[in-house]
């Protein structure tokens, strides 16, 4: 045999032995989204912290939209994902109540800062309010996100209003919570994208 005609099978066997190292490579983004709930963005405590004191077991549910009728799967789920954060009830195990959403979209430009809200601080741009805030990823993260169009890239928290009533309106405790639960995504998508300020 021609050893011209050998060349040809050893790349594709060499290239695909690349292709799988790589996909079982372990990163900080295999990491995280294994050990953590919402992609990785929250470890099970932190989770809980934004609750409506009734107790029961935290779930969280990756929920992606379908609005385009497409049954295919982005590459990346980050941006299509919409994580929702229950509490198992105590009384029925089959239901379950809403604590709070986190989500993560690529912007031009931010939503203003509402009344009540403040400042994140942190060296981070966005705010922490009563019922919503929202933080941007430091520069750069856009371009290791795959977003190198969008301006920002912001982290929103929504809470449910059965987790605010449930906290008998005692709102410094609340933002404090929403502060540690919206920083701690924050850190631990600039960790799994490599991308910290």
């Amino acid at each position: 045999m021609n050893k011209k005609y050998l060349v040809l099978p050893a790349v594709l066997v060499l290239a695909a032995a690349v292709v799988a190292a790589v996909q079982l490579w372990p990163t900080e983004l295999k990491r995280l989204r294994e050990q953590n709930l919402c992609l990785g963005m929250l470890t099970e405590q932190t989770a809980g912290l934004l609750q409506d004191g009734k107790g029961g077991e935290v779930l969280a549910d990756e929920f992606v939209p379908n609005s385009s009728g497409s049954t295919a799967k982005p590459a990346d789920p980050v941006f299509s994902t919409i994580c929702s954060v229950n509490r198992r009830n105590t009384d029925d195990k089959n239901s379950k109540r809403l604590q709070y959403t986190l989500d993560v979209s690529s912007t031009d430009t931010p939503d203003d800062r509402p009344e009540g809200a403040t400042a994140v601080g942190n060296g981070l741009t966005g705010w922490v309010g009563p019922r919503q805030s929202e933080v941007q990823l430091p520069d750069g993260c856009q371009k290791e996100m795959r977003r190198p169009d969008a301006r920002y890239v912001t982290v929103t928290l929504k809470i449910s209003p059965v987790a605010i009533t449930g906290r008998d309106w005692d709102y410094p405790s609340l933002m404090k919570d929403s502060r540690t639960v919206i920083l701690e995504a924050v850190e631990n998508l600039t960790t799994q994208y490599d991308c910290a300020a």
